[in-house]
């Protein structure tokens, strides 16, 4: 068990969901947010919600309306909580811990490329990126991809076939393409 903290972003506004993706029940019968604290559990020594509340379990809000899930992560440095954080989405329900393990294994800020692309979550962070992180938010960009480009990373290629793995539910379709294929 990695012995840092799994820190779960929720405060999106799910537009294309329809609903809070966190609850979201699945064609398993559980919520996106029942199988993510599963892998967090599994996964990690601490695990804390990021950008909204969630009943029964430690949130930390967002100090900034409109800066995205980069504010989420701004937060998160912000709180001191730990120093290293896995950060993933409330809808990434086919995680395992297996699939972030490489990152874990990584000196400071890691996350996965495919095809040269970055995929933006997961995604490992030093709490230590706090001060470049509300730098990055104060400059007007928002999108976790930039933010990690404009701090010192490790970037770890997977393969096409693994990629799925790592892909956000942002619709019901999503939601039911996903278990269709598994």
């Amino acid at each position: 068990m990695w012995p840092h903290t799994v820190a779960i972003l929720v405060g999106g506004q799910s537009r294309r969901m329809g609903s809070p993706k966190h609850a979201v029940i699945l064609p398993n019968g559980r919520t996106m947010i029942e199988m993510m604290m599963h892998f967090a559990t599994e996964s990690a020594a601490r695990v804390v919600i990021v950008g909204g509340e969630v009943d029964g379990y430690r949130a930390i809000l967002d100090k900034r309306a409109g800066g995205g899930p980069v504010a989420g992560i701004e937060a998160l440095l912000d709180s001191n909580l730990d120093r290293e954080y896995l950060v993933v989405g409330c809808d990434m329900p086919n995680l395992k811990h297996k699939d972030v393990q490489p990152l874990l294994d990584c000196e400071g800020t890691s996350f996965f490329t495919v095809g040269g692309m970055s995929i933006p979550l997961p995604l490992k962070v030093s709490g230590h990126e706090r001060t470049a992180c509300t730098a990055y938010l104060d400059s007007g960009e928002r999108s976790i991809s930039g933010f990690i480009q404009s701090i010192p990373h490790t970037a770890l290629p997977i393969s096409n076939e693994h990629a799925h793995v790592f892909t956000s539910l942002n619709s019901p379709k999503d939601v039911a393409d996903c278990f269709d294929t598994l």
